[in-house]
């Protein structure tokens, strides 16, 4: 996380640093990004990189909470105040849908999303992993209030169920995105799935 140097910069020059950050991690993976170019385009000494900074893995795990702070800012503020009142279900198409309009509005930090999820490298599968009970632990909460409300079997594995929710959350990408870009009828396979998550895919009584 950033030094206590960095913090105490002037909104100005911190917005500068970022933003010359988003810019090249957004157009390069991970291996590929270059503090070098941050430096030049944000228009900081050489030297003062590490002051604000440990490293670039610093920066990148900086720069992977901003984009998940930004994503929260695009889930309704009130249904997410309130989850306990909302169908399971339908709370899960709203995160879904808050995510795919973050996508549409914020395509430089969408790359450097895709870049950590898509990009097989050391420093990648690690924050990754780092990440994962965080989603864990907000889906639990979620699939708690679920059974709470009786939109879920009572008797449901909630610890593997997260991690189930988790990982799909993860893969999701294959969903949201094409080789031209991002898929505008994203949501579509997205409900499919949800409603595969619903019923399952064993036929219900009568159905035969």
């Amino acid at each position: 996380m950033p030094k206590s140097t960095f913090k105490n910069l002037p909104k100005e020059k911190k917005d500068r640093i970022i933003d010359a950050a988003i810019d090249e991690f957004a157009n390069n993976n991970y291996h590929k990004a270059s503090i070098t170019n941050i430096i030049e385009k944000s228009n900081i000494a050489s030297g003062s990189f590490y002051q604000y900074f440990e490293n670039k893995e610093d920066l990148f795990k900086h720069l992977i909470n901003i984009v998940g702070q930004r994503k929260l800012d695009y889930l309704d503020k009130e249904i997410m105040q309130r989850p306990d009142e909302i169908n399971f279900f339908e709370l899960l198409k709203k995160l879904y849908q808050g995510g795919l309009n973050f996508a549409k509005e914020n395509p430089r930090l969408l790359s450097i999303g895709n870049n950590l999820v898509n990009n097989n490298c050391e420093v990648c599968n690690k924050i990754m992993e780092e990440l994962k009970p965080q989603s864990d632990q907000f889906f639990k909460r979620l699939i708690k209030m679920g059974i709470k409300r009786g939109d879920l079997k009572e008797d449901i594995d909630v610890e593997f169920t997260a991690k189930f929710l988790t990982s799909i959350n993860y893969s999701l990408s294959d969903f949201f995105y094409t080789e031209d870009g991002l898929n505008e009828n994203a949501m579509v396979p997205v409900e499919a799935l949800i409603e595969i998550i619903k019923d399952g895919i064993k036929p219900k009584r009568g159905d035969k």
